[in-house]
């Protein structure tokens, strides 16, 4: 194969030379004419001004005498040098004394570019100073012969090109000479002999046999040719065998009864046979150059591929998915995988199979074993195991958990009078009322018969807490149990009696559990059925206390059986000025209760939002009443307790705004009252809506100051006017007790922010005492009056006379 000139490296060395040899030649000529250029400019200078010195001082003394023959004489001999065509020289009048010309030298392109580049001054004048002149200075006057002076540098930078030029094409001959003699000649027989090697000519007789690098290339490359021949023999003699095995092979794959997929490390499919595409219901083709993850519901590409990645050789390893073609249902299938190397190669092998007829058995014995056949709720056996887990995984976070045994009530009766169609279906629909209304990590299951059992696993870390949260599940069991139901045209009334059995308790299994829940349910069968009993009797004292006092608020506001009493707060000389609100429940059977008796059931229900608008609202009617009747000076506002809950309500601001303009109740005559809590819990909430109502007057003051943890550090943040002291540091207080030392420090504190600061539950002669030697000046307490209703405290303390 002969090479093409164009593409030897002799020429393409050769173009190289060429260009970088011209490139630096030019350059290095330029900056040789740049700097000859520069010494002519100088030289030219500097001859210039050696001849108008020489003929200085005769032009001065021929001015002087005003000898025009001399002067004469002066710009003749001037313009005798080839550099100066006109002289002239003029008297210290400005007459011109002598001046003669020659015609300068003529342009061309060469003169004129070498000029341009020269830059010299046509034209050179100097001042002659003459002695005893009055008029000024003479001039001598030469105009240079520019054509002239840059002719001679013209031709000297054109032969030094020329030169320059002739260097360079020497220099590439010779280059390319010496890259043809020995590069580009031993490539070429290089080339031919490789070429003669590829159409399978003999050439034993190496091209290139000299001891350098292209002679140790030819032979490397001989041995490796030498190499591939025999690696191709071998590999024709195997690819002749397995050609013989190949349609055999395909046979098996083909034939197999299970799915069957060639993947690489990566999952993407290489090869599968026909049960694989008919499985998938995808055409062979398809599948091939797809990713296995593409059609598995459980793994991802990535998890996938690990698991590939755990695959051996010679050992199979087995695996369950699900899969699921583009069109086609999702089935299961049971999977082995073995690591292949073909080829130096590394594949993976995957056989599949449907499992699907397999896995529905399964969920039939599963489902045979661990649920009720008729509802489809689990069975004692599964609800006795995860009762046992519940219990082990309790006793390690001690958490509270119940369990609630229902027996429908006469449900014996309905079976006998129609039929046990009749009574499966009610069964039915009492399995779907419990699942429905039973929170979602419970187990509802069916014991058989009429027996009905509840798990609650996970309820609370408080044992009576946790007692009262079962109570409320079973009271909503059995208001939804008294409901009707409509089963196959009639009409069905069913209630139901729950024994109930805290656990965990260190004594107790499941099956103890279970038992103390079945003897709780005797006792309600026994007072008369369609209730709930507890098999510890305190946990039934609280929780049903509780369901009363819950039950009892929900008709409290209806009935008006609230009411607001009120308690004054009073100054230093025992002047009246302020009060605050007080709730008090006037019970119809158990009489006045205090909030201490109802409150935290009210938060924990959530009731406490409704009656907390009720205390606010009537709180400012009253206020209302007493300012027609009229207050006296001393009076500045009425004290009222927000809960936390209340206060956070996204409308507590407009509401309270809303009904301070309804009422025209002014906001500077209102205090709110509000827990450490509610700052430390919701700081920043809390101080936006401080901050809303304090725009509109309104004051506030933090109740039972002291009790908290927190508070200190954000005094200095909120809009408050008022500290009150709890009474827990004010009862039995002695000036050095160890009360008195935090009292000190809170009036200290409060002083330096501003703050007022009334002190709670004032007793005593002596806690005013100590109180007042303190600083305190403002007090609440027993000592100057109870809580009263709001036309005796108005009669007692606010009537103006």
């Amino acid at each position: 194969m002969a090479i093409k000139t164009k593409y030897r490296i002799a020429f393409k060395q050769a173009r190289f030379v060429l260009v970088i040899s011209i490139l630096l030649g030019l350059t290095l000529t330029c900056l040789q004419l740049f700097f000859d250029l520069e010494q002519e400019k100088q030289n030219l200078i500097k001859g210039i001004e050696r001849i108008i010195n020489l003929h200085e001082e005769t032009a001065k003394l021929a001015v002087y005498n005003l000898n025009k023959s001399q002067a004469s004489e002066i710009t003749r001999a001037l313009i005798a040098q080839p550099e100066i065509y006109h002289a002239q020289l003029i008297d210290d009048f400005g007459e011109v004394l002598a001046g003669h010309t020659r015609p300068p030298l003529a342009n061309n392109h060469l003169v004129l570019l070498a000029n341009s580049l020269f830059q010299i001054p046509q034209k050179v004048t100097t001042s002659l100073t003459i002695s005893g002149a009055t008029k000024g200075d003479a001039q001598l006057i030469i105009q240079l012969d520019s054509a002239y002076i840059s002719s001679a540098f013209s031709q000297r930078a054109i032969t030094n090109l020329i030169f320059s030029l002739l260097f360079d094409l020497i220099l590439v001959s010779v280059f390319v000479m010496l890259f043809y003699r020995y590069f580009s000649r031993p490539i070429e027989k290089i080339a031919l002999w490789v070429e003669k090697l590829r159409s399978g000519q003999d050439c034993t007789t190496l091209p290139y046999t000299e001891p350098d690098e292209i002679g140790d290339l030819v032979l490397s490359f001989a041995g490796l040719w030498r190499e591939r021949k025999e690696v191709a023999d071998q590999l024709n003699a195997t690819v002749k065998d397995l050609s013989k095995s190949e349609y055999f092979s395909r046979s098996l794959m083909e034939n197999a009864g299970d799915a069957m997929f060639l993947c690489l490390p990566d999952t993407s499919i290489v090869q599968v046979n026909h049960q694989a595409a008919h499985t998938l219901k995808v055409k062979k083709l398809q599948l091939e150059g797809q990713k296995m993850a593409q059609f598995s519901i459980n793994h991802t590409q990535e998890t996938l591929q690990a698991l590939f990645a755990t695959f051996k050789e010679k050992k199979v390893s087995a695996f369950e998915d699900e899969q699921q073609g583009p069109q086609g249902p999702i089935f299961p299938i049971e999977a082995r995988g073995i690591k292949l190397r073909l080829q130096d190669t590394n594949y993976i092998l995957i056989t599949a199979r449907d499992i699907s007829a397999r896995k529905e058995t399964e969920q039939k014995i599963y489902q045979l074993a661990f649920f009720d056949p008729l509802t489809g709720l689990p069975n004692r056996r599964l609800f006795l195991d995860r009762l046992s887990s519940a219990m082990i995984i309790h006793q390690t976070n001690l958490c509270y958990g119940a369990v609630l045994y229902l027996d429908l009530d006469r449900f014996k009766t309905i079976n006998d009078s129609l039929g046990h169609g009749v009574g499966d279906a009610l069964l039915c629909d009492i399995a779907k009322r419990l699942s429905n209304i039973l929170p979602i990590k419970s187990t509802c299951s069916r014991f058989g018969g009429d027996e009905f059992v509840v798990l609650l696993p996970q309820i609370g870390d408080k044992a009576d807490l946790s007692a009262e949260t079962v109570a409320s599940t079973a009271v909503n069991i059995l208001e939804q149990m008294s409901l009707p139901f409509e089963v196959n045209g009639h009409t069905l009334y069913c209630t139901a009696s729950i024994g109930i059995a805290m656990f965990p308790e260190k004594t107790a299994d499941a099956k103890d559990v279970l038992r103390r829940a079945d003897t709780a349910l005797y006792r309600v069968k026994a007072q008369g059925r369609n209730g709930f009993q507890f098999f510890d009797p305190e946990m039934q004292s609280t929780a049903q206390h509780r369901l009363e006092v819950e039950k009892g608020l929900h008709q409290a506001l209806e009935n008006q059986e609230f009411e607001l009493w009120f308690q004054p707060q009073v100054g230093p000389c025992g002047e009246i000025i302020g009060a605050e609100a007080l709730l008090r429940w006037n019970h119809p059977q158990k009489g006045m209760l205090m909030p201490e008796d109802f409150i935290n059931i009210a938060q924990e229900s959530g009731q406490i939002i409704e009656i907390g608008n009720w205390v606010l609202a009537r709180a400012l009617q009253q206020l209302v009443q007493w300012l027609q009747l009229g207050l006296p000076t001393t009076f500045k506002r009425l004290a009222v307790n927000v809960s936390p809950v209340q206060f956070m309500q996204n409308n507590f601001v407009e509401k309270t705004c809303e009904l301070m303009q309804k009422l025209g109740v002014p906001g500077s005559m209102l205090e709110l009252e509000i827990t450490e809590n509610t700052l430390v819990d919701n700081f920043e909430m809390a101080s936006s809506k401080m901050k809303l109502l304090k725009l509109h007057g309104v004051s506030f003051a933090i109740d039972d100051f002291g009790t908290g943890y927190s508070s200190l550090r954000y005094l200095q943040h909120l809009p408050l006017d008022i500290l009150k002291i709890d009474r827990s540091f004010v009862t039995n207080l002695r000036i050095d007790s160890d009360e008195a030392a935090i009292i000190e420090v809170i009036i200290t504190t409060a002083d330096r922010l501003g703050l007022t600061i009334i002190a709670e539950g004032v007793e005593t002669k002596e806690e005013y005492e100590a109180l007042k030697s303190m600083g305190c000046l403002y007090y609440q307490g027993y000592l100057y009056s109870k809580p009263l209703p709001a036309v005796v405290l108005y009669e007692t303390w606010c009537k103006v006379a």
